[in-house]
């Protein structure tokens, strides 16, 4: 059965549909640099309060299997990719590959269904770059080769340009994706739900709320009561902190 995560990266409503040319322009900047693929992803909130990883809010592929976005969200593979979970929790440059024979940050016990996807697809090696925003969230920009890159071109100021490059792609994009863009798949919140949750935050009770709203007591109620489950919260105080987690109170 799936997660609901996994619905929630399968339902990405909020993906972009005019970054394509952009996405297209990067994939050729990032051909010039020997690469044979290009994958950029953002979220806002990488894990939940829980720990579990949190789908991507932005996706963009180039040269990839034409299967693969379905693989990582539809599959659930995203959730379980050891390179992606790596990148979310650090700061460096990471050149992975799944062959056994080649240099690697990933153990050799990183193996499994994402191991096997991409040997099989020939994309099973790449250099990923995290790039952590000042706000919030984390971006992570990974580059793929077919056949193993030469040990002087890792040892050169290859990654070092190619990290620049990550990060100008995506100051890029944060300037051109729209607030709406940006927010968070993990929970989504309608705007009446969000106007409670934040009310209740500064302190005020339904009564209070409902004044504030014109509304009902009982239509807060309603509004709050959908807001804890959507945020999987087993009381107010816990919605509160959940919704700060997400961003959502901001």
């Amino acid at each position: 059965m799936k997660s609901a995560l996994q619905d929630q990266g399968r339902r990405r409503s909020n993906q972009p549909q005019d970054l394509d040319g952009f996405f297209d322009s990067a994939m050729v900047e990032a051909a010039a640099f020997g690469l044979e693929g290009l994958i950029y992803d953002y979220t806002p909130v990488p894990f939940t309060p829980d720990g579990q990883v949190v789908p991507p809010t932005i996706v963009g592929m180039r040269n990839m299997p034409k299967d693969m976005e379905s693989m990582w969200f539809d599959g659930g593979l995203y959730l379980s990719d050891p390179v992606q979970i790596l990148a979310l929790r650090s700061i460096q440059p990471l050149y992975w590959s799944y062959h056994f024979d080649e240099p690697s940050v990933l153990t050799p016990t990183a193996q499994g269904a994402v191991a096997n996807y991409l040997r099989d697809s020939e994309m099973a090696r790449g250099l990923t770059v995290p790039v952590q925003t000042p706000s919030k969230g984390c971006a992570t920009v990974t580059g793929f080769w077919r056949r193993p890159p030469d040990r002087q071109v890792l040892e050169s100021l290859f990654v070092a340009e190619f990290m620049l490059f990550a990060h100008k792609l995506h100051g890029k994009l944060l300037a051109e994706a729209s607030q709406e863009d940006l927010a968070t798949v993990a929970v989504r919140l309608t705007p009446r739900e969000t106007e409670c949750v934040r009310l209740c935050a500064e302190g005020m009770s339904d009564k209070q709320v409902a004044y504030a709203l014109d509304r009902s007591i009982s239509t807060v109620v309603m509004h709050l009561q959908s807001a804890m489950r959507k945020l999987g919260a087993r009381n107010r105080a816990q919605a509160i902190a959940r919704a700060a987690h997400y961003g959502i109170l901001q």
